[in-house]
């Protein structure tokens, strides 16, 4: 039985947020990994974390990694296609600020029929990607495999040209700040470790020039050129 989690969107945006650690990062969610995503503390995430094991879907246990059951992925998948279908339709519709989506479409997901999402993305032509690069699941819950790479891998001691490909969720205030500098999946770049710091990067786009934090490094996902144009010549929502 769905509780107050379901009604309330906190249900869909944990196991959105599981499913996007497990399957962009890679690494085993924890906890505090968990909190930090979705920006709340740890003990009001653990609480969450154990009602959805008592909903069956998804499996923890104490001082373990969080994991998605099968049917808790089922159902993430869902969550994560509502998503950025309302991503698409709140860009390319209501035009609204590229660093706002997210936001947005997290507000209205929980409460989109799935006759309501149908309708939107007919009525954009069934877009393939969301306008951060993020692929859009199928119906039937399939997805493009992801090819790329964290920005951060791509940094070394030399200047290196990289596509950026895809923005993973982050904070509004470092979307602003990436769309402010048109730090967009399309955007070409050349990057190189800064001599300021580790994890710090000194980037130079056609119309900016400055340095990356750790911030802005991790929400970034990219390849090189020669990588990125099959990925980048696919039908998608993205401005380039």
């Amino acid at each position: 039985m769905r509780g107050k989690s379901d009604r309330s969107g906190t249900r869909a945006r944990y196991l959105r947020a599981i499913w996007s650690l497990t399957e962009s990062d890679h690494v085993p969610v924890t906890i505090t990994g968990l909190a930090r995503a979705l920006q709340h503390v740890p003990g009001s995430v653990s609480e969450q974390v154990k009602r959805l094991v008592g909903d069956g879907l998804i499996e923890h246990e104490r001082y373990k990694s969080v994991s998605l059951t099968p049917e808790g992925r089922l159902e993430a998948i869902q969550v994560v296609r509502a998503n950025r279908i309302l991503r698409c339709f709140l860009h390319d519709i209501l035009n609204l600020p590229w660093s706002e989506l997210a936001t947005n479409a997290e507000a209205l997901e929980g409460s989109s029929s799935p006759r309501f999402l149908q309708r939107i993305e007919a009525s954009l032509d069934e877009p393939t990607h969301d306008p951060y690069g993020q692929p859009i699941p199928t119906p039937g819950g399939d997805i493009e495999p992801l090819t790329d790479s964290p920005l951060g891998q791509l940094v070394h001691s030399h200047r290196t040209p990289v596509v950026i490909t895809r923005v993973a969720d982050a904070p509004v205030e470092i979307l602003t700040f990436l769309d402010e500098r048109n730090l967009r999946p399309g955007t070409r770049m050349q990057i190189r470790a800064s001599a300021t710091g580790s994890h710090v990067a000194d980037v130079r786009t056609a119309q900016w020039h400055g340095t990356l934090l750790p911030a802005g490094i991790g929400a970034l996902r990219g390849s090189l050129p020669e990588e990125a144009e099959q990925l980048l010549a696919q039908p998608s929502a993205m401005d380039t």
